[in-house]
């Protein structure tokens, strides 16, 4: 509730990464705190990316936001749910994710991540949602960076619905313990992986939860700069996040 999210659970990440790289994916935007970026109205989270023209790269012309719950809020295992109304539009690359909590004391992939959420613009549609993992195979590629495509494993898989994932508030899901990872969106399962403790043990520690909507970069524009076909705002609404857990 209120006008911003809580600042007791929710970090406001700015600016456009380490080294101005786009956070690592060449992204366009700028990340603000500015209330036209982000906000709470009429109950929703809304992160919304804005331009009002001509839209460049990194050039502060685009912006928008990313919220983090990390050193405020972490968890290991337990089911993970959010209710979602994404941006479809050309370019944007909206995400519900984690990242180990180790991270960026450990170096990504190593961290591990998972990603709840994705719609990649540039490869899929707007009827489909993707669920993905990131981790290191240390066996493979140690003690060296962890790169692709030898010690980073990603493993992903897409469900596609028959309407556009934009026309309405869809509930992304996952369950996880120290055995498996499942992904769901409506209910619907359509990812599963099995932990192997030797070889992903990223998924054996806490994690805390990231909402963003970038531009461009790897998967919202295969790395091209905005054509001028992009439309503005791009907005995901976000009813809630929850996170439950087994009380032993």
């Amino acid at each position: 509730s209120g006008t911003m999210p809580s600042p007791d659970t929710w970090n406001m990440e700015t600016g456009y990464g380490v080294d101005d790289s786009g956070w690592g994916n060449n992204e366009w935007q700028l990340y603000t705190t500015s209330p036209d970026n982000v906000r709470v109205e009429d109950g929703n989270l809304v992160i919304t990316a804005l331009c009002d023209g001509p839209c460049g790269v990194r050039d502060d012309s685009v912006t928008s936001a990313r919220i983090t719950t990390q050193d405020k809020f972490e968890f290991r295992y337990g089911r993970v749910e959010a209710r979602i109304k994404p941006p479809v539009g050309r370019g944007a690359w909206p995400a519900f994710w984690a990242l180990g909590a180790n991270f960026p004391e450990i170096d990504w992939p190593r961290s591990g991540e998972i990603d709840f959420m994705e719609m990649h613009n540039a490869f899929s549609d707007e009827r489909t949602t993707h669920f993905t993992i990131h981790y290191c195979d240390e066996e493979v590629q140690a003690p060296e960076t962890c790169s692709s495509p030898d010690g980073h494993v990603f493993i992903t898989r897409n469900l596609s619905l028959d309407q556009s994932l934009g026309d309405d508030f869809h509930i992304f899901e996952a369950e996880w313990d120290e055995t498996k990872i499942v992904g769901k969106i409506d209910g619907i399962v359509y990812y599963q992986k099995a932990i192997d403790p030797d070889k992903m043990e990223e998924f054996q520690r806490p994690f805390f939860l990231i909402l963003n909507v970038a531009m461009g970069g790897t998967l919202g524009s295969n790395n091209q700069p905005p054509t001028g076909s992009e439309t503005f705002p791009q907005t995901m609404l976000v009813d809630w996040v929850r996170v439950y857990q087994r009380v032993d």
